[in-house]
């Protein structure tokens, strides 16, 4: 029997249970959905192979690594410049990014960085101020972070199939 393109219910709950736990086991999931271990393990072979699973990681509290400071940087780019400068705010600040995107609105671009005090933030400012095609930045303190999680299963998945 061909493979389906679609999602399975099964799968997706495979998943949920990933993004719940990375290090639970195949045999952990598969007694709480009721499968064997070795279709579970063929399942989650195939997120992979679909690219629904792009990798695994540990979550790290950056506090006990000297970078307890979160900020949002919004970068404003001369025209046509946002995606070069993007590639080069990720290049140049590596070890203070979490992340960078590309943007609508009056901004261009929005970054998520780590940095241990006003010292090294500005360091990383004097980095990214130095990218050639940036026009402005404004820089704001995370006072408090209510949620964060790196992925999500919506409820409602088009396509999935029993």
């Amino acid at each position: 029997m061909p493979r389906q393109k679609g999602l399975t219910v099964k799968e997706l709950n495979i998943l949920r249970k990933l993004v719940d736990n990375g290090r639970i086991t195949y045999t952990q999931i598969a007694r709480e959905l009721g499968m064997s271990p070795a279709g579970v393990m063929k399942k989650v072979k195939r997120l992979e192979e679909l690219g629904l699973i792009k990798g695994y990681t540990a979550i790290v509290d950056h506090g006990m690594l000297g970078k307890g400071y979160k900020y949002i940087i919004l970068v404003k780019t001369e025209p046509g410049k946002h995606t070069e400068v993007a590639k080069k705010i990720a290049e140049v600040a590596a070890d203070n990014v979490l992340e960078v995107h590309e943007i609508t609105g009056p901004f261009d671009i929005v970054v998520k960085a780590l940095a241990g005090d006003q010292a090294e933030l500005n360091d990383l400012l004097k980095k990214i101020m130095s990218i050639p095609g940036i026009r402005e930045t404004n820089t704001s303190l995370v006072l408090d972070t209510v949620k964060e999680r790196p992925s999500i299963v919506p409820e409602k998945v088009p396509g999935v199939t029993k």
